[in-house]
């Protein structure tokens, strides 16, 4: 940015012109307005003269011979662009002021008309360019603030989306996991009020129909250390013996490979599943199945096998449903059984004749 010139400040110029009794009056003048002047007789010099120097305005002769208001203002436009020109002539030629100006020029003396102001329109024509270069240099210092500011806002509104987004997941993790923990409480809730394998059985079974849906479901109890039975069972959507012999087929081919399993499995291709266990693909085509090992403690208590047509599929929901209830289930499981074989190893050797208590005897 050019200094605002003032008294005391130099401003540089270059003077263009070959006539040197033109060009030493307004060296004269302009020198003695406190101005630096650097003369040359034509353009052939500009481009050495600009190189080195800033000049703070270009005073040229618009009728050389040596050169045009076009080739003048052609270099202008390449090497010292902001520079304000001002065109002198000694001949009043109306095209040639119009020309001078239509092409880039800032101001215009004829002369020797024109000598008295020569410095005061010089100076004018500075200052008004040096308010020029401010200006432009404001405006794109706002432009570079502007820019900044908004590039700042838009990290802080990507941010601000962003935690948007993890607050909203969070916040649906959080539902997801609340609810998981009612289902618990609730499925908790009903299954300790049960103290018989059966009862437990058909609530649970009973419970899983009302949160996942309609499916045909498949319990297998541990009978021993290896055998396994059936426990309790829904058929669906197959028929009656067809899902009798399934069932009964099925337990020992997939108890085994379940009952060493930690997680709940979901095979959204039935077949898929057949293959695992080494059944009949048929039986299973067309189906997603879950497999759902219970555990009491470090034992697999039950396994249990959820399967039914892929066009209603186990989703996300259904999954951790099933993963919730399970772990409920099998420690259930366990605390009847362990109920019922403390009873067993406590019960009399004798039994007490019924003539005892009829007669009131016991005590």
């Amino acid at each position: 940015m050019n200094p605002k010139t003032n008294p005391t400040t130099q401003t540089k110029i270059l003077l263009i012109g070959s006539v040197p009794k033109t060009t030493e009056s307004i060296r004269a003048l302009l020198e003695s307005s406190n101005h630096t002047v650097d003369l040359i007789p034509s353009i052939s010099a500009f481009e050495s003269s600009v190189a080195n120097k800033r000049f703070d305005a270009i005073v040229s002769a618009a009728d050389s011979s040596k050169f045009n208001a076009e080739e003048l203002f052609e270099l202008v436009s390449l090497l010292s662009i902001e520079t304000p020109v001002i065109g002198y002539s000694t001949k009043s030629n109306p095209s040639t002021i119009v020309d001078f100006i239509r092409f880039g020029g800032v101001d215009f003396f004829c002369l020797p008309e024109d000598l008295s102001v020569v410095t005061s329109r010089v100076q004018t024509a500075i200052t008004q360019s040096q308010q020029n270069t401010e200006i432009q240099e404001t405006i794109k210092n706002n432009n570079s603030l502007y820019n900044t500011m908004n590039e700042e806002l838009q990290r802080v509104l990507d941010e601000n989306d962003t935690l948007s987004n993890d607050l909203a997941n969070t916040h649906c993790e959080t539902d997801k996991k609340m609810q998981q923990v009612a289902i618990g409480a609730e499925f908790q809730t009903l299954v300790n009020q049960e103290l018989e394998v059966e009862a437990m059985l058909r609530t649970a079974l009973g419970y899983m129909l009302t949160r996942v849906g309609a499916m045909n479901a498949a319990v297998y109890l541990r009978e021993g250390d290896t055998d396994w039975g059936i426990g309790a069972y829904i058929n669906y959507d197959r028929q009656s013996e067809q899902f009798q012999t399934l069932i009964d087929t099925l337990g020992h081919a997939v108890c085994p490979i379940v009952s060493g399993e930690t997680q709940v499995k979901h095979y959204k291709d039935g077949e898929v599943f057949a293959q695992v266990i080494d059944a009949d693909i048929t039986d299973f085509s067309g189906s997603e199945v879950l497999t759902v090992p219970c555990f009491h403690e470090d034992r697999c208590m039950a396994v249990i096998v959820l399967f039914r047509g892929d066009t209603r599929p186990f989703n996300q929901e259904t999954t951790d449903t099933i993963e919730t209830v399970r772990e409920i289930f099998g420690t259930q499981l366990g605390t009847i059984l362990k109920i019922h074989r403390r009873a067993e190893s406590k019960w009399p050797s004798e039994s007490i004749d019924d003539d005892d208590w009829s007669h009131g005897k016991a005590a």
